[in-house]
């Protein structure tokens, strides 16, 4: 799912690929968009777990 969420964090397939190859090849960038979205997962759940109680 993150490696999705990454592809999804630009939805506009034109400007996707023109943009990839500046980062296409950033670990660091596309780790940070990973964690971000991982923290999301972990929120939701959270979240969810919550109103369960």
């Amino acid at each position: 799912m993150s490696r999705r969420g990454v592809k999804y964090t630009q939805p506009d397939s034109a400007t996707l690929k023109k943009l990839r190859p500046e980062y296409a090849d950033s670990a660091d960038g596309l780790t940070a968009a990973s964690q971000v979205i991982a923290i999301n997962f972990q929120t939701v759940a959270a979240a969810n777990n919550y109103w369960r109680s």
